[in-house]
């Protein structure tokens, strides 16, 4: 089984694949961050740079072109002699998973690709604008005023002597595939001393859609004016996110329901289902919803 997981890892590292946000199952110590004093902030570089478009359900139908070719090309090699049925058929089903997982990376690389290319030119706009800069800017000015950072004595990581406890942000900025959503996520992780871990988790952003119906009608509509209607709501995502994050960090949420249950949220022309725990119906536009991870999402739109 070790030798699987193995190989399997392997396949994934060899696939080429293109790295995403990584979605994670909250941790948070109450206890712990209630007797901290003194951490250090990092804010990092934004995932997979500027924009990434999100490609969010998974297109399956693009894994069954080569899943077969490829579970054949990456299957064992013939069991050598002696070898018993059982651990042969046991080698057999090895080779087709990691064949299958590697053709499966390999058609979401390609469809990532694929995706990325009507959104270049607004990448390479905000490249221009160095939005990377200007979004850690205005998560550390946001964050360090939040009660959580001034209760705790929270400063930029190099300020003073070194902190035991370090609090690692990392931003990314998604569209939708068809461009017309912007979602904003901040991931993030606190540990303590010996780099235990008191908290993590991922706090996201969706906007309203854009109403438009082509891909062509949204780019222009972020684009329009020198980015006014991108950077607009990129501004109303790190307050939101940011101030989430804190109240999650400072143990100051709205009471969550006790039920979970689907959540069906209208935006736009569509909606959205998300399942999780109702956190907020909020009076600012949004529905926030901690989801089966105890991930935050941050929805604007109306709860139906």
């Amino acid at each position: 089984m070790k030798n699987i997981i193995l190989l399997l890892f392997v396949a994934l590292l060899s696939s080429g694949c293109v790295k995403t946000a990584n979605y994670h199952i909250a941790t948070i110590d109450i206890d712990k961050l209630d007797r901290l004093q003194g951490i250090s902030l990092k804010v990092s570089s934004l995932e997979n740079g500027p924009l990434t478009v999100d490609i969010h359900p998974e297109p399956w139908r693009y894994t069954s072109i080569s899943a077969n070719m490829a579970a054949a090309q990456y299957s064992a090699p013939p069991p050598p002699p002696g070898t018993s049925p059982g651990q042969a058929a046991a080698a057999g089903v090895a080779g087709s998973l990691i064949g299958t997982l590697i053709a499966s990376e390999m058609a979401k690389s390609q469809a990532q690709r694929e995706a990325q290319l009507p959104a270049q030119s607004l990448i390479d706009e905000l490249s221009t604008l160095k939005i990377e800069q200007v979004g850690q800017d205005k998560i550390y000015s946001r964050f360090l005023l939040s009660d959580f950072a001034l209760d705790k004595g929270v400063v930029t990581e190099g300020e003073g002597d070194k902190k035991n406890t370090r609090l690692m942000i990392s931003p990314s900025i998604k569209l939708t595939n068809s461009l017309d959503v912007l979602k904003f996520n901040l991931n993030t992780e606190l540990k303590g001393k010996k780099n235990k871990l008191i908290y993590k988790n991922s706090i996201e952003y969706w906007s309203g859609g854009t109403t438009n119906i082509s891909k062509s009608e949204n780019l222009d509509y972020w684009q329009r004016e020198g980015l006014e209607a991108f950077l607009s709501e990129l501004d109303i995502a790190i307050d939101f996110t940011v101030g989430y994050l804190a109240g999650s960090l400072n143990n100051s949420l709205p009471i969550e329901e006790e039920q979970q249950r689907t959540h069906k949220v209208a935006s736009g022309n569509s909606w959205v289902l998300v399942r999780g725990n109702l956190l907020e119906d909020s009076d600012r536009g949004c529905v926030v919803i901690k989801d089966l991870r105890g991930n935050i999402k941050i929805i604007r739109g109306t709860l139906m």
